[in-house]
């Protein structure tokens, strides 16, 4: 008996990832795309980019006092608004406010609240209207002729031990029961006014901020200052402090992750554009009429019956093509019956009619290899009809 043998109808498991190949490649982008979304997410939770925000790490953000505050020992407590700095005061005794609200957000009585906070007040880069609420005897001297101060010549303690200060941009006026501080021209560095249980400490940004901390005397300063007690409230006022409520604007309402996922969704559908156009290849021109060769035919309906999993349709085809050379063989009209090439060829070949009829009918095959061993019995049956019908005629 001759061994028919046949390439396997059903996907190979290489061709099934080469054929999923492109949905594989997606589902990377965006695995990749999503881990980068959430990488941006963490890093945004976690640092910010507010003047003097305890978490900026840039040039003008406070990180780096924040820390150092931290390793001597001082609780920095960071606070968005003037309900959570309330919440994060622990006593007014024990408790010192950094207070920077560059834009203006508090009004009087706000920032007479925040003095109460704690015994201790550092304002930096405050604006006329603090001065007025919260520094009476302090003015503003814009920029002064020397950017290093002189010796502190006053006395707040946390300026006598510094020494010098550097990096001054912005310097102020004492009169009356305030302290002015670190000399820069006829102006100072630092003023300090006491009154209503508390000291309010006057100083520009550029002596405590990531960019000029190193500077001369500048960290001694900013530790003296603000590491005067246990706990440091580290308040930077926020739009939901501003007196006037207006309506949201539209990124107000705009949830965080909406913008990462936008951009994502860009990324995603341009890849995909650029797969999917480098999957046709270029336009072919092709002279009609087309012959077709019957063999591509054949093959190209077995690749649909191998992509459909389709092994019953596929051995159907073997059977009609047998059934209509073996109704030939028997003698039988084209239009035969199933049952009555079955029966014809039951009687040639001495083969069981229940075989013959699985043979040409019952079989429904379930696996690549169930099809092979049908197309084998297939084809045995037809060399032994053709046998007998030879054996007869001699």
């Amino acid at each position: 008996m001759t061994q028919v043998t046949a390439p396997a109808l059903s996907r190979t498991p290489r061709q099934g990832l080469r054929r999923a190949r492109g949905w594989l490649v997606l589902v990377a982008i965006l695995l990749v795309g999503s881990g980068i979304a959430v990488a941006i997410q963490l890093s945004l939770a976690t640092t910010s980019n507010d003047p003097m925000g305890a978490s900026n790490p840039g040039q003008q953000g406070g990180q780096a006092l924040a820390r150092v505050l931290s390793q001597h020992g001082v609780e920095v407590r960071t606070a968005g608004t003037l309900a959570q700095a309330r919440q994060e005061a622990s006593g007014r005794s024990t408790t010192t406010v950094l207070l920077s609200d560059p834009n203006g957000i508090l009004d009087t009585a706000q920032l007479r609240s925040v003095r109460a906070l704690g015994s201790a007040l550092v304002t930096v880069d405050p604006r006329f209207t603090q001065l007025e609420a919260i520094a009476p005897g302090v003015g503003l001297a814009g920029r002064p002729a020397a950017a290093r101060s002189s010796q502190p010549a006053c006395s707040v303690p946390a300026a006598r031990l510094a020494g010098t200060v550097a990096g001054v941009t912005n310097a102020f006026r004492a009169t009356g029961d305030a302290d002015g501080c670190f000399a820069v021209g006829d102006a100072y560095a630092l003023a300090q006014v006491r009154g209503h249980g508390a000291t309010v400490t006057v100083v520009g940004s550029q002596l405590l901020d990531n960019g000029g901390i190193d500077k001369a005397g500048n960290a001694a300063l900013a530790i003296g200052l603000l590491g005067e007690h246990s706990t440091l409230v580290w308040y930077l006022p926020s739009d939901a402090d501003a007196a006037a409520s207006g309506p949201g604007s539209l990124a107000d309402i705009t949830p965080g992750w909406l913008t990462p996922a936008i951009l994502l969704l860009i990324a995603v559908v341009v890849a995909a554009a650029v797969w999917s156009g480098r999957r046709f290849g270029p336009l072919v021109v092709e002279s009609l009429p087309v012959v077709v060769r019957s063999t591509e035919t054949l093959e190209g309906r077995a690749r649909l019956y191998r992509t459909a999993s389709a092994r019953v349709h596929a051995l159907d085809a073997l059977r009609v093509g047998a059934l209509r050379r073996m109704a030939a063989l028997c003698g039988l009209p084209p239009h035969a019956s199933v049952n009555q090439v079955a029966a014809a060829v039951t009687g040639l070949t001495g083969w069981q009619a229940a075989d013959v009829h699985a043979v040409l009918i019952d079989d429904e095959p379930q696996t690549d290899a169930a099809v092979l061993a049908c197309a084998d019995r297939l084809a045995e049956l037809e060399r032994d009809v053709r046998a007998a019908v030879r054996g007869g005629a001699q």
